[in-house]
């Protein structure tokens, strides 16, 4: 992607400009719905055999728990990890030669360390945290119409991104930067970022439940 391709238009102006974008690489996308049926089938498994992850994890949340194993899963979340790589390759290259620090080379072998279902009730919420491994991934399964009617109702209230809202922080609080970014998730939404980008899930009061699947990854080429 050349700098014309990423060039931006000043409406008010007619002036073109081009926003050097920096910071960590965070991928969204879609997942299909067979592949969402397939993680809530075992997902309630691994609730009904009460295979809980709580001792371990951040959340404040009452059920969360491991899925039993990964083999099913990973020939159906390959071609999403694939797409990540290759957009964290493309993203560095278009970065130099400005940022030589930028060492991202596509991994050759991965391990999938971790693998829980969350179930999140009303007045429940992950506090600010990262995650182990190197690149982590949250996928929504469940999405109630309620939450994001009471994140629009609120818009304007309270001086925070709303209910049900996931939030990343990255790098300090300054004028005239973001350090920020919010995202509304919806059902069979995945996105997939480096461990360590320290992010926190605001809680709902809607008498419903959200669902979402969350893991690590190490990479291990060495």
């Amino acid at each position: 992607m050349n700098n014309d391709e990423k060039a931006k238009l000043n409406k008010s102006e007619g002036i073109k400009y081009f926003f050097p974008y920096w910071g960590p690489f965070v991928f969204v996308s879609k997942i299909e719905d067979e592949f969402v049926d397939l993680l809530l089938k075992r997902g309630k498994q691994s609730k009904e055999k009460r295979l809980s992850a709580t001792s371990v994890l951040a959340g404040q949340i009452k059920n969360e728990y491991n899925y039993e194993n990964f083999e099913w899963f990973l020939p159906k979340f390959n071609p999403y990890f694939n797409a990540y790589c290759e957009g964290m390759t493309q993203y560095g290259l278009d970065s130099r030669p400005s940022n030589h620090e930028f060492d991202w080379k596509s991994p050759k072998k991965c391990h999938l360390e971790h693998l829980w279902i969350n179930f999140q009730q009303a007045k429940e919420y992950n506090p600010p945290h990262a995650h182990s491994g190197d690149i982590s991934f949250v996928i929504y399964l469940q999405v109630p119409d309620e939450i994001e009617k009471e994140k629009e109702e609120m818009q304007g209230v309270h001086n925070h991104p709303g209910p049900g809202v996931i939030v990343f922080d990255h790098g300090e609080d300054l004028k005239f930067s973001a350090s920020r970014w919010t995202f509304m998730p919806q059902a069979s939404d995945i996105i997939i970022f480096p461990a360590w980008l320290k992010h926190h899930v605001h809680s709902f009061e809607s008498d419903v439940e959200r669902i979402s699947v969350s893991g690590n990854i190490t990479i291990n080429d060495e």
